[in-house]
């Protein structure tokens, strides 16, 4: 990457480089954003001056100082800005921004802002991650309370061509010249962050890269610091992302283990209705597929003859015995209610610790799913310590509402009463799954008895009933605005705290997944993390496409895409959970190429491998295709062409010196693709189409794949280095 210089020019700091690659930032100050009454007021500061740790300034407030400390680190720089409170009284503060810049800024990064490509990173598990061009509108979900579960309540979205807001970091690309800039924090245990960027057809309105402090209190003498913010420019987009990756995994001890775990879930097929029977029976019919697979059984499974000639490994299985021990999941429906997490329905009539028992017994680890910073309020935690949770703002606020509070809420307007009471509990989760009329209220896990619960909680889950993976789901709702216990804590912090509770409980042992989490604050606490929106036993549908923008809710379509998108922090923060491989040809509306495309993004981009069928009714056909998915794992993945397509449709898989391409058709019909596999190193030869064992001719550096079916893809295998090209991705 070329190395960013940086100089004080006109007072403001300034970062380029233009010999080699023309990425240029001027015109940026430090920025702070205070609270006085019912008004947000923004202050810049006057010129910036040098210090010997950085640059200092004086804010256009007198009362407050900001000092700006600008590190080099290899070919980066590391920003970092605090503030200190000179008054005699406490001032809210509701955000630090170590890089804003105005109309009067400039930020170039080659020639043209209209052909810069921009990568926005969603807030949590569920939001759509991509690339955006200037002329694309990035949209949340229509309806309210689906903002809420699916995006950041606080910061909706612009809804206007060239305004992004990209969560924790976001590059630039130019699409034309191929300059790149990486703008990323490298910390999020105590604040949320993310990159604003406003261009307009007459230039630059806003580059920010700013925290949220969520209006904390600062007193009178003490100071305030930001996450660090990391900048760095280059020709290879990619490797700014993997770099950066990196970066914040070593700084906030990202836990990754050895191999991705591989399981079986019951959510896909069952869903709320899984009973202990269920679940015994897929533990069983999965132990015996085990005992057929090794040498010594009499009926092996192994894939078909031009699959085993061409890839490494073997029946699942087989490789390591599922990568360690496989996991058997129960997921939602055990549970009495929503909150009471020690208790169990008539569904599971001998208890949770004796079915645990059991899926240890059949040689699998037991998983159990949780939604930890919930509870609904006909549940005992509810009942018995409402002072437990987040409470409501005072006023109306339409996005925090789901249909049934809305409701009531007309109702007491119609007749005269308060609209939103202040200090009412903070709905949380609205899911018709668990009842139409009643809404979950959000954990506070700021507040001591709390995160007491939440320890013994993961305690009695791991150490007492014997349930090593614990699936926390939901984990959003710790992090929504409102009013908490501990009044300095930010919505980050809040999160952290009980993430932290539930690892100290279930000890450095279990395997935490999270699921439905604001991505920053859990890097150093999970041990795997759901990427995207859940996967569906359905390509699209209506509610998808329309409610929920068409990127963020349930559909395997836009889980697909987040795999590919966010494959990259895969290794680096955590292990990615792509969701599950439904490859099932009953009770479901995916088609069989559609499978396949699923099947091949989950097994290329490496991360988690957790089925969800009912075992023994799957058939011998369809329990192959899991395991020729199965062995296309442990590559290293790269989505090619990340920054040009909403959803990426060339996925390159490099494992040793062979390479998989899977070329992908994501259109609504079929579609003729000719590939250029020299920029991959293949220029003369032959490659195998693994789906269908078909042997196709490579000419020139290009091969013809003809017609892939919509949803389809197809999925070569080649050796590196027959004949390079140079030239490059």
């Amino acid at each position: 990457m070329p190395a960013l210089g940086a100089e004080l020019r006109d007072g403001c700091v300034a970062f380029g480089a233009h010999e080699t690659c023309w990425v240029e930032l001027a015109g940026g100050v430090p920025r702070v954003v205070i609270r006085r009454g019912p008004a947000s007021l923004a202050l810049q500061t006057s010129p910036l001056q040098t210090t010997a740790d950085g640059y200092t300034a004086r804010c256009s407030d007198p009362e407050l100082r900001l000092d700006l400390r600008c590190e080099p680190r290899a070919d980066a720089w590391i920003l970092q800005l605090t503030v200190e409170n000179q008054s005699t009284g406490s001032l809210s503060i509701e955000e630090l921004a170590p890089l804003w810049m105005g109309p009067t800024g400039q930020v170039r990064v080659g020639a043209g802002m209209d052909r810069w490509s921009v990568f926005r990173n969603g807030y949590q598990s569920w939001s759509g991650a991509r690339a955006y061009r200037m002329d694309e509108i990035d949209r949340d979900p229509v309806l309210g309370f689906l903002r809420t579960t699916h995006t950041d309540a606080r910061h909706p979205s612009v809804g206007r061509a060239g305004a992004l807001r990209s969560d924790l970091f976001t590059v630039v690309k130019n699409l034309r010249s191929g300059e790149a800039l990486c703008l990323g924090f490298l910390d999020a245990r105590h604040a949320f962050s993310a990159i604003r960027l406003d261009v307009r057809s007459d230039g630059l309105r806003e580059l920010a890269a700013a925290c949220d402090f969520d209006g904390i209190e600062l007193a009178p003498g003490a100071r305030l610091v930001s996450e660090p913010l990391w900048i760095a420019a280059g020709f290879d987009e990619r490797a700014l992302l993997a770099q950066y990756a990196v970066t914040l995994g070593e700084v906030m001890q990202a836990r990754v283990g050895a191999q991705p775990p591989v399981g079986w879930c019951s959510w896909y097929y069952y869903f709320t209705g899984v009973t202990e029977t269920d679940v015994l029976r897929n533990a069983e019919a999965l132990a015996a597929k085990r005992a057929r697979a090794r040498p010594e059984g009499r009926e092996r499974c192994s894939p078909p003859r031009n699959w085993a000639s061409v890839v490494r490994g073997g029946a699942l299985f087989q490789r390591g015995e599922l990568a360690g021990k496989p996991y058997v999941m129960v997921d939602d429906g055990w549970e009495s209610a929503i909150g009471d997490w020690l208790a169990w329905n008539e569904k599971f009539p001998h208890g949770m610790p004796w079915l645990a028992e059991r899926i240890r017994a059949a040689g699998f680890d037991a998983g159990i799913w949780l939604a930890p910073f919930i509870a609904r309020p006909e549940s005992r935690l509810f009942r018995d310590h409402p002072d437990w949770f987040v409470r409501a703002h005072a006023g109306l606020h339409l996005w925090a509402f789901d249909p049934s509070t809305l409701l009531r809420t007309c109702l007491r307007q119609w007749s005269g009463g308060e609209a939103r009471p202040r200090g009412r509990p903070r709905t949380a989760v609205w899911n018709p799954a668990w009842s139409l009329w009643r809404s979950a209220y959000a954990l506070d896990t700021t507040h001591p008895e709390a995160l007491d619960w939440l320890w013994r909680l993961a305690r009695t889950l791991v150490h007492e009933w014997g349930y090593r993976i614990l699936k926390l789901d939901f984990l959003f709702a710790a992090a929504l605005p409102g009013e908490r216990y501990d009044r300095g804590a930010t919505r980050a912090q809040a999160l952290r705290r009980g993430l932290e509770a539930i690892r100290s409980g279930a000890g450095e042992g279990a395997f935490l997944l999270g699921c439905g989490c604001p991505l920053g604050p859990a890097v150093g606490v999970v041990d795997g993390m759901r990427i995207g929106p859940d996967v569906a036993p359905f390509w699209s549908n209506w509610l998808s496409r329309w409610l929920l923008a068409d990127r963020h809710g349930v559909a395997t379509r836009n889980a697909i895409r987040n795999t590919l998108t966010r494959a990259f922090m895969h290794r680096r923060w955590w292990f990615n959970d792509p969701d599950c491989l439904m490859v099932r040809d009953t009770r479901t509306r995916l088609t069989r190429d559609e499978v396949q495309s699923l099947a091949t993004v989950i097994a290329l981009t490496d991360g988690m491998f957790v089925m969800s069928d009912a075992i023994d009714e799957l058939p011998d056909e369809r329990w192959v295709l899991l395991e020729q998915a199965y062995s296309l794992t442990g590559g290293t993945p790269t989505a090619v062409d990340l920054f040009e397509a909403d959803i990426p449709e060339l996925l390159l898989c490099e494992r040793g010196d062979e390479r998989l391409l899977g070329v992908f058709n994501f259109g609504e019909e079929s579609s003729t693709r000719v590939v250029d596999v020299g920029r991959f190193g293949l220029y003369e030869g032959e490659v195998i189409e693994l789906w269908s064992g078909r042997h196709l001719a490579v000419q020139d550096g290009w091969i013809q794949l003809g017609a892939i079916p919509a949803h389809g893809c197809r999925l070569l295998h080649f050796s590196a280095g027959h004949r390079p090209s140079g030239r490059s991705l």
